[in-house]
């Protein structure tokens, strides 16, 4: 792989596993474009945010949102904002916020969403000002499109907005989903609120299509205000490395079911073929039919390690949007529905990696309450130091030694464990329900990276 498409890569999982900050709500997935380089200037002065509301998420915290409106003659990419906190007589509330958002190629005349989270306590806050400070351009690349098809938009058992569909790319070139967002509208077609994606695709072969998945917290007034959403994008042509995984080799889905809580789990596993380590990312599709017209669900899961060659690694794809936040859904469309698992190329590589198996102690599997705990020491006896580290526990019937759940946990290193540490791991698998503890077996295995 070259330098550019490492960097790439990195600044997608940096962005998937990066702390909150001021103004990124905590553990997002959202779908961020990757930035190019821009030739010309932007004028600042010709791209407003207008129509500004706010409200406060499930969380507490504050959604600032409004509308990109782009004035200028040239396509933009990226807008910095200073979002400022004012009190009922205009002054300043506190130091407001720096905010980039991305319009994703906004066309002269063209409007886009903007959004921002924060979270914390503003004394005297009376409302909120969004101010463009600079803009950048689009970069000068060949465009494409895709067509979204099997859209759905339902407001889920917490008052949040789901909305998912599919992307099919129609043309003869791969193009990249370079940044993704959806947004939802009232009867007057006025914005409501705005999100990046939590799943979605990114590149897309000819004629291949993978999964949409947005959750929107709505205001507390806005389940009966949303009639609408569209969806935000920019899409270019691009042509990536071939993809070193056989989707009908390498993955294998055994099993589904939901758990005592009400979550859904789609459990699998997934084999390297190649001759050198291997980093990959799936994504699944839940259609509400055979026919695949009508996305329900969708979820991913990112080798967060470099497989082995030859090596095995169970998974349990988890925390689902409808299907986990929609009482009975799954039972309303179990009969008929349909899934479909893709692996996703953009974040697909292989690397040389030096990754082995680490000892374990005091091991312990407990059942109740219809989960298994593991619990145990991992050691550290590579005699270099680790940077990286999961636990995969898998749960398997005695009769067949067919998986019925797995579970992964990340060993808990902030920046590297030194040879002959010991790390603690807990892992709580959640269970298909009326489940037997007699009936299976247990395993667990650690592995670690070294720099």
């Amino acid at each position: 792989m070259n330098v550019r498409g490492w960097i790439i890569k990195l600044f997608i999982i940096a962005g998937i596993l990066a702390a909150s900050s001021g103004c990124t709500p905590p553990n997002s997935k959202a779908m961020t474009p990757t930035l190019g380089s821009a030739v010309g200037d932007c004028d600042a002065d010709k791209v407003t945010v207008t129509d500004v509301h706010w409200f406060k998420d499930a969380v507490g915290a504050w959604r600032v949102v409004g509308v990109i409106n782009n004035d200028s003659s040239k396509e933009v990419n990226k807008v910095v904002t200073g979002v400022e906190t004012m009190t009922n007589d205009n002054q300043p509330a506190d130091q407001g916020e720096d905010v980039s958002a991305y319009p994703l190629d906004l066309q002269p005349g063209a409007q886009a969403p903007f959004t921002a989270w924060i979270d914390r306590d503003i004394p005297g806050l009376d409302h909120f000002i969004v101010e463009v400070d600079e803009c950048v351009l689009a970069e000068q690349q060949e465009r494409g499109e895709v067509d979204v098809r099997g859209g759905r938009m339902v407001v889920d058992d917490t008052g949040a907005a789901q909305v998912t569909a599919e992307l099919l790319n129609p043309g003869s070139k791969t193009v990249l989903v370079n940044g993704l967002m959806a947004a939802v509208y009232d009867l007057g077609g006025a914005l409501v609120t705005a999100e990046y994606v939590v799943v979605g695709p990114r590149y897309l072969s000819p004629g291949e299509s993978g999964p949409v998945r947005a959750t929107l917290d709505l205001p507390p007034d806005g389940v009966g205000q949303i009639k609408s959403y569209k969806f935000f994008m920019d899409v270019l042509v691009n042509q990536p490395s071939e993809l070193p995984v056989d989707i009908n080799q390498g993955v294998q889905i055994i099993s589904h079911y939901v758990d005592a809580a009400g979550h859904f789990h789609l459990v699998g596993q997934i084999t390297n073929p190649e001759s050198t380590d291997l980093m990959t990312s799936l994504q699944a599709t839940m259609y509400a039919d055979p026919t695949r017209t009508s996305v329900i669900d969708a979820e991913d899961f990112t080798t967060w390690i470099p497989l082995q060659p030859g090596q095995t690694l169970p998974f349990d794809m988890v925390g689902w949007g409808p299907l986990d936040k929609i009482h009975g859904l799954w039972d309303t469309i179990s009969g008929q529905s349909t899934i479909v698992v893709r692996v996703e190329p953009f974040l697909t590589w292989t690397t040389k990696a030096r990754v082995a198996n680490l000892p374990l102690e005091e091991e312990d599997v407990s059942f109740a309450d219809q989960q298994a705990v593991f619990t145990g020491k991992v050691i550290n006896n590579l005699g270099s130091s680790i940077i990286n580290g999961l636990v995969t526990a898998v749960i398997r019937r005695k009769s067949s030694a067919e998986i019925v759940a797995a579970g992964i946990v990340h060993l808990n290193i902030t920046d590297s464990v030194a040879p002959g540490q010991i790390l603690i791991y807990n892992l709580a698998v959640p269970l298909p329900t009326n489940l037997n503890p007699a009936t299976v077996d247990t395993e667990v295995t650690a592995w670690g990276q070294q720099p």
